[in-house]
């Protein structure tokens, strides 16, 4: 196979991943696709003959998957260098590193047919099942890798391309999003090496790794199997929330880059609250929490709370939520010190009376777009002041917030309200809930905060019974952008059966349920609001939130027991027959020669 043709392979690969993922024709992806889209990439694998040529298809592949699903990247105002160009080639250089790790088995196992056909201790690693296992296990670590840290870009994964299947997904509560990874990853792997065995017939026949494959297949077929069953009865099963949080969910659709002040934003959030508020009378119902999405405020808090007391002048916000007596969530600036100047892109809460009440600063920041290198040098920060604005970046929340807001027992929740029981809140405070009205302890992460689990593992660890999230994806004029962003998201309710809210400014604007099922949502690119009751169930603790990422931590496990092992064999001539044959063919010669 030539270098063309695996190049070629390499761009159809990350075509049909792209395709698989959610864009502009599939807008919520296409997971057949995503069955056969890594098939090419793999038979290309088995062909090269060189860890250069490794590199080189890894890093083709990962980097066009990148720029086509990726592309609204493009349109984050003046930071698209960094944004799309930065991030492209910063994934396509991970993954060509890992397709070196990839490629490991697949050079071992040729010059140890050249050297030694017998061997059996080395079998099974030489066998295709072996590489099939090695493949999906180094696929899942490589996909850890960019979706972790500072660095870590989430968006263009496997995982995210199959928001289809409800039933897999729900194994995310066990193994997060990377034993979804694996298991698909896996049926490619199996798939390419079936074509294989169908080209190579009488290949397969003489070697034992045709009876490995079998009992390969067989355990996936088993998997595949308990996953089901265990997938259909998470997904169809009832499921009673114990509370209730009458939310509406206010989308503005404001341009975030052509309006200089918030003036506009906030006359038309309230507008529309004011709609569902008068709607909500007519049923005789009232809201218990109305969300605003990301940075709607533009003038900072807590040193600005006057200004909107009069401002905007046509309706000033305080007012307002005096006027509709329920607690607003809305995105704003804090500023956190004054000297060096730094803002935290933050969600404020205020109480019914229009009192603030706190902040939660968004804690994994855009790298190069809110977060900017060097800013904590004095002379760096002037530079970047002078160059890009008076706050030169944020800086990330130093801590997780909570908010107890005022809710509504569930019609049907077995338990009376005196014996309700709540473990994550203290005991004095569970007392006073025997005689008022209930409360829920929502997190409110901000934006693509809800796409990383060192961010909402924490929080619901320190008890929060809501997710919602406020963001603004409305810079990238893309449905691709705004769905991408929802679905790895949506794992987040399933990781920890929370129900999960997305207030966006333009979409997608959604409540999840702790399956994963959309249970309300509003259209994209539109202004418009909802209200809805979002369930709130009992806290349980899942395997995943539990134990955390333990997935793909045993796949690097493997990976460095598998090299350990190779290290020993190579290095242990005695484990080899064949090669203690030749050395001693290698030792008679020489005597000879010195006779």
């Amino acid at each position: 196979m030539d270098l063309i043709l695996q190049v070629f392979l390499s761009v159809f690969s990350g075509i049909l991943l792209s395709l698989a993922i959610p864009n502009e024709i599939y807008n919520l992806g296409q997971p057949i696709f995503t069955l056969i889209s890594l098939v090419p990439l793999y038979l290309t694998l088995t062909k090269i003959n060189s860890y250069k040529r490794a590199f080189l298809i890894f890093f083709i592949q990962t980097i066009t998957t990148h720029l086509l699903s990726s592309f609204w990247l493009a349109f984050f105002k003046d930071f698209a260098v960094f944004t799309l160009g930065a991030s492209a080639l910063g994934t396509a250089v991970i993954g060509g590193g890992v397709g070196l790790f990839f490629y490991i088995p697949f050079s071992t196992s040729k010059s140890h047919n050249q050297l030694n056909e017998e061997s059996y201790n080395l079998k099974f690693v030489q066998s295709s099942s072996f590489k099939i296992l090695y493949f999906a296990t180094c696929y899942t670590i490589y996909e850890w890798i960019k979706s972790s840290g500072f660095l870590g870009y989430p968006w263009g994964t496997v995982s995210s391309a199959v928001f289809r299947l409800d039933i897999l997904r729900q194994t995310a509560a066990i193994t997060g999003t990377y034993g979804i990874t694996f298991i698909i990853v896996l049926f490619n792997c199996i798939f390419a090496e079936s074509l294989l065995k169908l080209q190579n017939k009488k290949l397969y026949k003489k070697t034992t790794s045709n009876s490995y494959l079998s009992y390969l297949i067989k355990t996936f077929s088993a998997l595949l199997i308990l996953i089901f069953i265990y997938g259909t009865y998470q997904y169809n099963k009832t499921i009673e929330p114990q509370k209730i949080l009458t939310t509406i969910m206010v989308q503005q659709n404001s341009n975030p880059w052509e309006e200089d002040s918030d003036t506009d934003s906030i006359i038309r959030s309230e507008e529309l609250t004011k709609e569902q508020i008068k709607k909500l009378d007519e049923k005789n119902d009232k809201a218990n929490l109305v969300v605003w999405s990301e940075g709607v405020l533009r003038y900072s808090f807590p040193g600005n709370y006057s200004y909107y007391k009069n401002f905007p002048y046509e309706a000033p916000l305080i007012p307002f939520i005096k006027e509709i007596k329920t607690p607003l969530l809305v995105g704003g600036s804090y500023k956190k010190n004054e000297d060096p100047l730094e803002y935290c892109n933050s969600a404020f809460v205020f109480d019914k009376n229009g009192n603030f009440r706190g902040y939660y600063g968004k804690n994994h920041l855009v790298p190069f777009a809110e977060s900017l290198p060097f800013r904590e040098y004095p002379a760096a920060l002037e530079f970047l002041t002078n160059f890009l604005g008076i706050s030169a970046g944020w800086v990330p929340g130093d801590q997780y917030v909570f908010f107890d807001i005022p809710c509504k027992w569930s019609n049907t929740r077995i338990l009376p309200a005196t014996k309700y029981i709540d473990l994550s809140i203290s005991y004095n405070k569970q007392k006073q809930l025997e005689t008022k009205e209930p409360t829920v302890r929502i997190s409110t992460p901000i934006c693509f905060d809800d796409a990383f689990t060192d961010v909402i593992r924490p929080m619901f660890l320190n008890g929060a019974e809501l997710f919602v999230n406020i963001t603004d994806d409305s810079w990238s004029k893309t449905k691709s952008s705004e769905y991408q962003h929802f679905v790895i998201a949506s794992y987040r309710a399933i990781e920890y059966r929370t129900t999960l809210v997305r207030s966006s400014n333009s979409g997608y604007s959604v409540v999840v349920n702790p399956q994963g099922k959309i249970i309300a949502d509003q259209p994209l690119f539109e202004a418009c609001a909802t209200s809805f009751d979002v369930p709130i169930y009992q806290r349980k603790m899942t395997t995943y939130a539990k134990f955390g990422n333990w997935f793909p931590y045993t796949c690097i496990l493997l990976v460095l027991a598998y090299a350990f092992y190779m290290y020993k064999t190579f290095t242990f001539s005695d484990y080899i027959p064949s090669y203690r044959s030749l050395k001693k063919k290698s030792k008679k010669r020489n005597s000879k020669n010195k006779k």
